[in-house]
């Protein structure tokens, strides 16, 4: 069956619950196994019968295992939201439009990392009852790692700044940017599941990218070409969803022109003395050969 709530779509096989308990009038479904949350997102409980039930005899009575707190409540033909125990109030809820058909599932949202744990949901009629658990195993947070030290540089030179994200959320629905914090210039951008080159300042365009074969990996390191002095500073990778966010820096610091740089520059003095001292070429020739 497929319900709406909150805008918030779930689509429910019940292949995929194969827990069930059979007694003499009805058979309740459960999870087949524990459940992974996203931190800040929603979870569904399932909990739902083979058929119809009288609401008039009908109690459901959702409740954490390790506290016997009340996540929700029906009875007496409605739910009963003041029976919830704080932390769950206005966080859980029934599917109102379901409950008739015999679908006690709950919907928790806002997931909190205190919500790890086993409920259970307890359905009762005049002749019997009958429960089932579920188990929140883990709730997720959006982790992204980088370097813990800065990158040094030379001018010219070309550096790579790591970023990359361990989720189970697809890349495709994330929103990434790469900003120099000291200036708060954004540098690169990730939405929508496409790179936006056409928000990059001038001072960036075609300087910085990031690795395209790599995104599908949650990896969102960049490639920055050429560095200059004004690249001096920190830059911030930050990660979003429509639920959580989290980020991670790191800093450049150049090191002034490279070695390669400097031998170019004395090479072209020497031979700036050269033209001006003509009775030294041929020593300064064989310097130069040396070099």
């Amino acid at each position: 069956f497929t319900v709406t709530y909150n805008f918030i779509y779930f689509q429910i096989d019940c292949r995929y619950f194969t827990y069930s308990a059979a007694v003499a009038g009805f058979l309740l479904h459960g999870s087949a196994g524990p459940l992974t949350a996203q931190l800040r997102g929603a979870v569904l409980l399932p909990c739902f019968v083979d058929r119809p039930l009288p609401l008039e005899e009908l109690k459901v009575d959702w409740r954490r295992t390790d506290s016997d707190t009340i996540v929700h409540l029906f009875q007496g033909g409605q739910s009963r939201p003041e029976s919830q125990g704080d932390a769950y109030r206005s966080r859980a809820s029934f599917f109102s439009q379901e409950i008739p058909k015999g679908n006690f599932s709950l919907l928790l949202e806002d997931v909190r990392t205190a919500d790890a744990g086993v409920y259970k949901c307890v359905v009762y009629t005049k002749q019997e009852h009958q429960e089932t658990r579920v188990a929140i195993r883990q709730v997720e947070r959006l982790v992204v790692t980088g370097v813990d030290e800065a990158v040094y540089a030379h001018v010219a030179e070309d550096v790579t700044l790591s970023c990359s994200v361990d989720t189970h959320v697809n890349v495709t629905e994330l929103y990434v940017e790469w900003r120099k914090t000291d200036d708060d210039i954004l540098v690169l951008l990730y939405a929508d599941g496409e790179i936006r080159p056409e928000s990059q300042p001038e001072r960036y365009s075609g300087r910085a990218e990031f690795f395209i074969e790599e995104i599908p990996k949650g990896n969102f390191s960049m490639k920055l070409w050429k560095v200059r002095t004004e690249d001096n500073g920190e830059f911030m990778c930050e990660i979003h969803t429509n639920t959580d966010s989290a980020n991670t820096t790191v800093r450049i610091s150049p090191l002034g022109k490279s070695p390669e740089e400097i031998v170019l520059i004395c090479f072209s003095t020497l031979c700036f003395v050269i033209k001006s001292h003509v009775n030294l070429y041929y020593i300064l020739l064989y310097e130069c050969s040396v070099l």
